[in-house]
């Protein structure tokens, strides 16, 4: 795949035709990749759990003014005439040096935080990650996986084979011996156990080593995905990649294995991250923008928690409630608190949305309002904190948003700087408990210094 040209757009921006289009302020691409674009966003919708924004792009106005605007999906397509695609987040943010973060170092910071991609090991703060498009970082992280297992060596099983022989060995299958050595009394059709490198998690990594290597962009990548599949002389390429994933096994011998093989299982099955193609599309991975704001805040959350002082549940939206079934289109939390002190329970939800003061209510949704009701009941709680993300609209504005009514404050809204989000929810949950509490690295520190 040849290297060409790369478009970048933010959420709320839009690309328009090259030459053609009268409007202003979107980004110029040409007709050509407009009209591939396009009909790769008629012909794919992408999944959402809220049941919004049902395609990547959204497609507005009529013949040379027609646009495709970016609104709920941030992520990467590529053409396999090798053009890309990125739509990132729109906003940037700043880090506790004071450091300003490029829109794709915030959308790398969230990534971070998906517990279903195995970054682990590598390191999404480089240069070189933030030059890359989010696909060609995966398949760096999947390299690096594999060739720790090639340099550790590969791990081999005994399976069973057949075959007819000159020698006895194992046991014979008679049957087939009958039948196939009638003539040949010097030969038997024996079945017998081979110690083997062609085990089932070879076989997929192997598989998704290929894969790879014929939609990368980068020559780089090529290389070393072709060097790795030299390493599998005497391994097949799977067959069957759902039964291979269910005949593999992830025990003490198989160490190193597994975050290779949930790549593998990201590729090749598409699992946990929307990974598609299309008639002109060579890949294309996209996220609801709307879910990595959940998963960062969740995992900040989770990483600040007290259990001394709170008994804290982190949730997974979409999915049942404190073990009780709910209706699918049910209001749901993202995390509930309770105070061991006093018994103060606080449902967290949070919203990819920008606020401004302009709008009616803030631009807050109606139906969050509506939800914050739904969700003091569904959690007996006695208060709901909704998290947006800060921007410098509301950094100026310095107006406390709450939900009253004639019993008190049911709720109330809070901005978090994704720059620094844990220092921001420790601010965030000191008002809302009353009690100090440090984000991940005081602590850590502290604990050193007893």
């Amino acid at each position: 795949m040849g290297k060409r040209d790369r478009y970048k757009l933010r959420e709320g921006e839009f690309f328009c035709i090259d030459g053609l289009s009268d409007k202003d302020g979107g980004t110029p691409i040409p007709a050509d990749v407009f009209t591939m674009l396009e009909d790769f966003v008629k012909e794919k919708k992408m999944p959402d759990p809220r049941g919004i924004n049902s395609y990547m792009l959204n497609a507005e106005g009529e013949g040379d003014s027609r646009i495709l605007r970016a609104g709920g999906y941030v992520g990467t397509l590529v053409f396999k005439d090798g053009t890309q695609i990125e739509i990132l987040p729109y906003l940037s943010a700043k880090n506790k040096k004071g450091e300003i973060l490029s829109n794709k170092r915030v959308f790398l910071n969230m990534l971070k935080s998906m517990r279903n991609l195995p970054l682990t090991n590598f390191n999404l703060n480089t240069k070189a990650a933030e030059n890359l498009n989010v696909f060609e970082s995966f398949i760096l992280a999947f390299i690096n996986e594999v060739t720790g297992i090639v340099k550790n060596g590969l791990k081999q099983s005994y399976r069973p084979y057949e075959d007819n022989e000159h020698f006895l060995k194992g046991k014979v299958i008679y049957a087939k011996h009958a039948t196939k050595n009638f003539a040949h009394k010097d030969k038997f059709y024996v079945q017998y156990d081979v110690f083997t490198i062609d085990r089932p998690e070879n076989r997929l990594i192997k598989s998704t080593l290929k894969y790879l290597k014929n939609i990368t962009s980068s020559a780089r990548s090529r290389n070393k995905l072709d060097s790795l599949i030299a390493n599998f002389d005497g391994v097949e390429y799977s067959q069957n990649y759902k039964q291979d994933f269910s005949a593999s096994v992830l025990d003490r011998s198989m160490a190193g294995y597994g975050n290779a093989l949930k790549w593998a299982e990201i590729f090749l099955l598409s699992r946990h991250v929307t990974v598609t193609s299309g008639r002109n599309v060579a890949y294309a991975v996209i996220f609801p923008s709307g879910e990595l704001f959940d998963n960062y805040t969740a995992y900040c959350l989770g990483r600040m928690l007290d259990n001394q002082r709170f008994r804290s549940e982190l949730q997974k939206k979409r999915y049942p409630r404190l073990n009780r079934p709910m209706p699918r289109d049910s209001a749901q939390a993202l995390a509930v608190m309770t105070s061991r002190a006093d018994g103060m329970r606080v449902v967290f939800d949070s919203k990819w949305q920008v606020l401004s003061s302009d709008d009616e209510n803030m631009g807050i949704y109606q139906t969050d309002i509506y939800d914050l009701y739904n969700l003091l009941e569904m959690y007996r709680a006695q208060s709901v904190c909704y998290i947006y993300p800060l921007t410098g609209e509301m950094q100026q504005e310095r107006r406390e948003i709450c939900f009253k009514n004639e019993d008190g404050i049911l709720g109330r809204v809070y901005f978090v700087d994704i720059g620094d989000m844990e220092n921001s929810l420790s601010v965030v949950l000191e008002h809302i408990f009353g009690q100090k509490i440090e984000d991940s690295e005081r602590r850590k520190a502290a604990g050193a210094a007893i």
